[in-house]
């Protein structure tokens, strides 16, 4: 369940997406908890300030109940009721206030209200320190009402007065009020409570643009990475016509350009590396055909043309002449033979099919530790299995060889399985592995071992099937009619027996094996 769980996020989107969504989270929690210490250190060194700055707000609204001098008292309580909680019971201030009152010019109280009121029509200094009746005396002295003041006792309380001022611009009295200090602990648990809560819905949302974000970059990116690894799978089949396309211009744009020409290099050098290959192996078979072949066709035709004179005058001379010009034919046959065997896989000379198979199945899991099996079908009924042709039995070979090297390459298999079946005119050759497959659906051209395979086998009329499922391995299967194929015992001039060997069968078997030889796979 944990594997299942984690598996997109061993994946580069997921973990793109991962990273992002966690960026995001993290990135506007910081910016909410430096927003919210900013706002609470503002808050702790500038109490005093705030509130008397919520009081002077206030006091504009008492001038219209001081009319022709005469206050109206009971208004002025019912207004100090209706401002009582904006000034006491928002932000940090949660206790109500010892009083808040409001005077007239000589400090006489108008009206008060709070857990202290003072009573209506007293001197409200007597309820004051000191230096709170010196901060009262400077308010009420300033005729303009520009003066306002805020201190606080030796209790803890906070005492603050703004003046009142009237629609004329004088003085109407004062609005006083004493509250307790905002505790700091209870700052603290507030601004707790607050970063508790305004987390949780920070987290969400960040979370949420963070995963669209971070998945819809991380689709585009491994979108691309998919192409170029496509295109990448395809030149390790040997396909180098596939190119990654990828128009931006940042990094991975310029690697994927860089690597589209790395594959056009790699084409143009494995074309000129096969012309090269066929090059020098024309001039090869050049050279030996100049230097056996040709010399001996020369000395035959200096010996029948010496046997024209001596057929004349000396029938015994011509008769020597004659029998020199056999044995350079023999010789010359045998130089043809020679050559004509080296373009056959070697692993077939004078084995034949099975034998050729079975050893490299040998050869085969020794080199790469897959074990690789032949099993032999249809030949209990036939005198000898070599009676295949030689064309065949070379195609066959080819398929083997391309079929292992592919398995070794890209399947990860554990097991090979090759069944060779031989019926009174087909032969069939299977070669089963255990890997983990591919979707055939979802490959476009075939790469160049399977192109040769199925080259090889449609020169013999036959063909080439692939059957894989991804996780349960690949099975290919290469068959034709061997009887309508040339045979070991083509004839092509009966007055030599070894002429045989220069069937055109065999020149189409050289041929074909000489483009393998070209192949760099």
């Amino acid at each position: 369940m944990l594997k299942r769980f984690t598996r997109p996020f061993r994946q580069l989107r997921g973990k793109l997406t991962l990273s992002y969504t966690l960026t995001s989270v993290v990135t506007f929690l910081l910016i909410e908890l430096t927003f919210i210490g900013i706002v609470f250190g503002f808050v702790s060194l500038n109490v005093l300030t705030i509130v008397l700055n919520n009081l002077k707000q206030e006091t504009p609204q008492a001038a219209p109940y001081f009319v022709h001098a005469s206050p109206d008292r009971q208004e002025l309580t019912i207004w100090l009721q209706t401002i009582s909680p904006t000034l006491t019971n928002q932000g940090p201030f949660k206790n109500p206030p010892d009083f808040l009152a409001v005077v007239d010019t000589h400090g006489q109280t108008l009206a008060s209200i709070g857990t202290h009121a003072i009573p209506v029509g007293t001197p409200i200094s007597a309820q004051l320190s000191p230096q709170s009746r010196a901060n009262l005396n400077a308010v009420l002295n300033d005729a303009k009402g520009a003066t306002s003041k805020i201190r606080q006792e030796s209790d803890g309380k906070l005492v603050a007065i703004a003046p009142i001022v009237g629609r004329n611009g004088t003085l109407q009295g004062a609005l006083l009020m004493k509250v307790v200090k905002p505790d700091i602990f209870q700052l603290v648990s507030d601004l707790l409570y607050l970063i508790l809560f305004t987390g949780g819905v920070v987290t969400i949302i960040a979370a949420i643009a963070g995963s669209i974000f971070g998945y819809l970059t991380a689709r585009g990116l491994t979108r691309r990475l998919k192409r170029l690894s496509v295109a990448a799978d395809m030149w390790g089949r040997g396909d180098f016509s596939a190119l990654a396309h990828d128009t931006s211009q940042d990094e991975l744009g310029q690697t994927s350009r860089q690597l589209n020409r790395m594959a056009e290099q790699l084409q143009n050098l494995l074309q000129a590396r096969q012309k090269l290959a066929m090059l020098e192996e024309r001039n090869r078979l050049a050279r030996d055909l100049h230097d056996s072949v040709k010399q001996q066709v020369f000395a035959i035709s200096m010996q029948i043309g010496a046997t024209k004179v001596l057929l004349r005058r000396d029938v015994n001379a011509a008769e020597a002449r004659l029998n020199e010009a056999e044995k350079l034919v023999k010789q010359a046959q045998q130089e043809l033979t020679f050559l004509i065997r080296e373009l056959r896989p070697v692993a077939l000379e004078g084995k034949g099919l099975v034998a050729a198979l079975r050893e490299l199945a040998t050869d085969w899991t020794k080199q790469t530790g897959i074990v690789a099996t032949l099993q032999v079908q249809g030949v209990e009924g036939m005198q000898n299995v070599q009676v295949l042709p030689l064309a065949v039995e070379e195609a066959l070979f080819r398929v083997a060889q391309e079929a292992l090297s592919n398995v070794a390459r890209h399947s990860n298999a554990t097991l090979v399985q090759m069944t060779l079946t031989i019926a009174d005119e087909n032969v069939t050759l299977a070669i089963s592995d255990n890997g983990q497959g591919f979707d055939t659906t979802q490959h476009g051209s075939l790469g160049v071992g399977l192109l040769s395979m199925q080259e090889r086998m449609k020169a013999l009329g036959g063909e080439v099937q692939v059957e894989s499922i991804p996780g349960k391995g690949t099975r290919i299967v290469a068959l034709c009619c061997w009887s309508d194929g040339a045979t070991n015992d083509p004839t092509t001039e009966p007055e030599s027996k070894d002429m045989k060997n220069l069937s055109p069968t065999t020149l189409a078997v050289s041929k074909s094996d000489f483009s393998a030889r070209s192949d760099p796979r």
